[in-house]
């Protein structure tokens, strides 16, 4: 998950610079190795964290829903679904002749 791009997908629908730049940090605010130093985080959302579930959502907004989307009217044939709760995302497709 691109820190960059998640922060461009946040832009389209936060106006409040504060709350963005406080995200920016949650998305940078790293993790404690066993040694006891601080790696700063270049993409992902820290694990754990109450903000994670939600940056996921509006990135997979984005990254995946609007690009399966585009997709399904583009290449697809027959009924094709995309299951998706949290980060977690099952894909599924049903033919007329699929035998069961």
């Amino acid at each position: 998950m691109s820190h960059e791009w998640t922060m461009r997908f946040l832009e389209h629908r936060i106006a409040d610079k504060l709350i963005l730049r406080i995200i920016a940090k949650w998305l940078k605010v790293g993790v404690v190795t066993k040694e006891g130093r601080i790696e700063r985080s270049m993409r992902g959302a820290p694990q754990g964290a109450v903000v994670s579930p939600t940056l996921a959502n509006v990135y997979l907004h984005y990254a995946l829903d609007l690009w399966a989307h585009r997709w399904r009217q583009n290449k697809a044939r027959g009924d094709v679904i995309i299951i998706r709760y949290a980060d977690d995302c099952a894909p599924r497709r049903r033919e007329e002749e699929a035998v069961m």
